[in-house]
């Protein structure tokens, strides 16, 4: 079963990736900021990290370069899951290594299939 670690700072956005992800028989680890997300990825070492970009703590854009600067964690795909497609922020976390941008808009049904293709799961 593929592990996702979703990071949002809204308890209500995570609560819903849960219940989209479990539904879709994968686990789920949650953080509500990035150095939560830094933590867990180290600790866990998820199949993939569903990262928002505006976070209290720690943004998106900076836990995507921690996370792919630790030899521990490099390999570990990160989407970034954002209400910001363009702009300073998105572009940083996508140049730092993030694997694909997907919006927030984006149904649930949409996001877990996106998810499964890019952890090749049928």
């Amino acid at each position: 079963m593929p592990t996702i670690l979703c990071v949002d700072d809204e308890t209500t956005q995570l609560t819903l990736l849960e219940f989209a992800f479990r539904r879709a028989k994968m686990s789920v680890l949650k953080a509500s900021n990035g150095q939560e997300a830094v933590k867990q990825a180290q600790t866990h070492h998820p199949d993939l990290i569903l990262m928002d970009l505006m976070m209290p703590v720690m943004d998106g854009a900076t836990a995507t370069t921690a996370i792919k600067t630790d030899p521990a964690t490099a390999d570990i795909p990160i989407v970034l899951f954002t209400a910001y497609e363009t702009g300073e922020m998105a572009e940083r976390a996508l140049a730092s290594g993030a694997t694909a941008l997907i919006k927030k808009t984006t149904s649930p049904k949409e996001l877990v299939e996106t998810i499964r293709k890019m952890l090749k799961i049928e």
